[in-house]
């Protein structure tokens, strides 16, 4: 944990950063924004369509071109009923891994909301209440939001095995059913 007031620092593997994300995420009261390159964790995925069902409003972007890989999650959060938007850019990616909670928590750093970033990658999830940087992430967020463009349609969606009420943390990878390893998405 970092000594800097309002602002602490989790790493992984196994560091806590989902149990976080999904602490906060539960404590939502009226909106949560993310911007990620990936997205393929069921378990922040049930965290996020609880808050849903619960009034939160909810938008996520992704990058295009890994949505669309068969391992992200990202037709069932739309699924779901969360606003969900996908962006391509031309030779490069939505590299972005950011999470903003009622507009006073930021989540940002290397940490993709993966279960390789919780259980395999080195990362670092950084949380602050710092206003200048959320205003700053909030901006990012509505500028590429009105880039992004709404998902094709999808024809079902498949529910994930963690149950939406389930506040556990699996402990460990072996408790996790992962999805197959993406290229790049080891290293992101």
């Amino acid at each position: 944990m970092s000594r800097i007031p309002g602002t602490r620092v989790l790493f992984s593997p196994k560091g806590g950063a989902s149990k976080e994300l999904a602490r906060l995420i539960k404590a939502a009261k009226a909106d949560i924004t993310v911007a990620a390159y990936a997205f393929s964790s069921k378990y922040l995925g049930t965290a996020l369509s609880a808050a849903l069902k619960r009034g939160v409003k909810v938008r996520i972007i992704l990058d295009g071109e890994i949505a669309r890989k068969a391992y992200s999650i990202d037709e069932w959060l739309s699924g779901e009923g969360i606003e969900l938007r996908l962006i391509d850019v031309k030779g490069g990616s939505l590299h972005h891994k950011f999470m903003i909670i009622d507009g006073k928590i930021l989540m940002t750093g290397s940490y993709n909301f993966t279960n390789e970033s919780e259980f395999r990658n080195h990362e670092a999830a950084i949380f602050t209440n710092n206003k200048a940087l959320i205003q700053s992430f909030a901006a990012e967020f509505d500028r590429i939001w009105n880039l992004a463009v709404l998902p094709a349609p999808i024809e079902s969606t498949a529910v994930p095995s963690v149950p939406i009420e389930s506040t556990a943390v699996p402990s460990s990878p072996a408790e996790v059913a992962l999805p197959p390893q993406g290229p790049g998405l080891a290293g992101s």
